[in-house]
């Protein structure tokens, strides 16, 4: 009896889990598949991390609290070796939990409810193509920031009654959250205060919150003076297009069909998707007004969650670029205020025409990603070059392309090692060991490139190993001319 207790009640979790990696199948069978620059930085944090070297944040960097990403890359690779599908299946299981404490957190909010309501809203979440690819990219922070702020929002609208240690363990994964990335903080802050409000014992919540996130960040600074700060851009700015900007980039970041600052074509049912995602903000932030002039404080938690919905758009209006990844918060917040919304309809059908087709829609959706690719070439022929250098004996490389850089080294497992053009790196070794073995026998290097610019500058030396153009013994005015400083 209690075996079957506990199968029926674990049931809906196991499910969870399968229908999070199943989604991704996609992505993760496609010969597209290949990890950027910063996925393969997150992977060698792995790997020096089973060497023994503990890094806290992301390398070069200050910020990014990226140690758990790493720990988990680590566990994966103990047990399939380190590669591209040991970050990936790490980072989807990163997500994952945050997609379980979804479920909870919409079981919480439902419960004068059909608890089916909250099945359908995690579909909702699985299947939104704005995660499919970044509930599975190790960037240093992300995949840390969203399921903690999962367990945090359960924590905060759960009937659990709260505790000092409660409000220190709240105060410890915000600030937690704001190391890691800090992009979640306007969204989660106005459920912060309608815990606060909500609970009472104001000054004593205040108080175990504040000894919680001030002995953290403590922590965090300290653990600072020990990271370099070869990498902190400016994101934020004050300046007139970025409102003009908001929903281009709200409808590219719900297509996900882009890489950093570059957009591709995505698929109809995709934009038809985003499209529909719009409304549905677009009617949580209408009602939002409605119910502050009607039943303010009848509709108190809903009106919490449309504000964290528009912080998160707030924040973007001062965004220097056009990134749409910095809108990654903003779904899983409009989906907890979708769930407040369905609290208060008693009628199935509705939920049901509510919900069903973003799930129809969002699962066609993931499965059209099997075709999105944002690299130049692909991981067979990025390891055609790296078997050719290996039996050429070419340990040190060129390669002012950043994504080949640093693919080179984590895919050949730093056998091969690269600078870039830049004076400085995330990795200072690499740069130093490059010139090193340039200085000592120029014929032990080369410049590798996947792009044109070898062929336009020295055409007849060029070897074509599958795509990537190779230099060997390159010339010291060519090194010159393509930027690299080698003092």
């Amino acid at each position: 009896m209690r075996i079957r207790k506990f199968f029926f009640a674990a049931a809906p979790y196991f499910i969870i889990i399968i229908l999070c990696f199943v989604s991704r199948l996609p992505q993760l069978l496609s010969p597209h598949l290949i990890l950027d620059e910063d996925e393969c930085v997150v992977g060698l944090m792995a790997k020096h991390l089973m060497e023994g070297h503990v890094a806290v944040f992301f390398y070069g960097q200050s910020y990014g609290f990226t140690l758990v990403e790493s720990a988990m890359i680590s566990l994966f690779s103990f047990f399939g070796g380190l590669n591209d599908h040991s970050v990936k299946l790490a980072m989807l299981t990163l997500w994952t939990i945050g997609i379980i404490f979804f479920y909870k957190t919409c079981k919480e909010i439902l419960l004068s409810n059909n608890k089916f309501a909250a099945w359908l809203l995690t579909l909702m979440f699985i299947f939104l193509p704005a995660w499919a690819v970044w509930s599975m990219k190790a960037r240093g922070g992300y995949l840390t920031a969203f399921p903690l702020s999962a367990i945090l929002l359960w924590y905060l609208l759960s009937d659990y009654k709260k505790s000092f240690w409660g409000y220190s363990l709240t105060g410890v994964l915000l600030a937690i959250i704001a190391y890691s990335q800090p992009l979640w903080l306007p969204g989660l802050l106005p459920f912060l205060f309608y815990c606060w409000y909500h609970e009472g014992h104001k000054l004593d919540s205040f108080k175990a919150f504040t000894v919680g996130n001030l002995v953290t960040i403590g922590i965090f600074t300290l653990l600072q003076r020990h990271a370099a700060n070869y990498w902190s851009p400016k994101v934020f700015d004050i300046h007139m297009p970025g409102i003009l900007d908001l929903p281009h980039l709200l409808f590219d970041h719900l297509n996900a069909y882009y890489y950093l600052t570059d957009v591709y074509a995505a698929p109809v049912v995709v934009k038809i998707y985003s499209c529909l995602f719009i409304v549905l903000i677009l009617t949580i932030l209408i009602l939002a007004v409605k119910y502050v002039f009607t039943d303010f404080f009848g509709n108190f938690l809903f009106i919490c969650a449309a504000t964290s919905v528009a912080f998160t758009l707030g924040y973007c209006i001062f965004l220097i670029d056009h990134a749409p990844r910095y809108l990654l918060p903003l779904t899983g917040f409009t989906l907890i205020a979708l769930a407040i919304l369905l609290n208060k309809i008693n009628t199935q059908q509705l939920i049901k025409a509510v919900t069903i087709p973003f799930i129809l829609i969002g699962a066609i959706s993931l499965f059209m990603f099997k075709d999105y690719a944002f690299n130049v070439t692909t991981e067979k022929q990025l390891m055609s070059c790296i078997t050719w250098l290996n039996k050429q004996h070419i340990k040190y490389v060129f390669a002012d392309d950043v994504p080949t850089q640093w693919q080179l080294i984590f895919y050949s497992k730093e056998t091969v090692l690269c600078r870039g053009d830049d004076i400085r790196d995330r990795i200072p070794r690499y740069i130093d060991s490059v010139n090193a073995a340039y200085k000592l026998d120029p014929s032990k290097t080369a410049v590798v490139d996947p792009t044109n610019d070898l062929l336009d500058m020295q055409p007849d030396s060029l070897l074509l190993i599958d795509k990537y153009y190779i230099l060997v013994n390159p010339d010291a005015e060519l090194l010159k001319g393509m930027e690299f400083r080698l003092q």
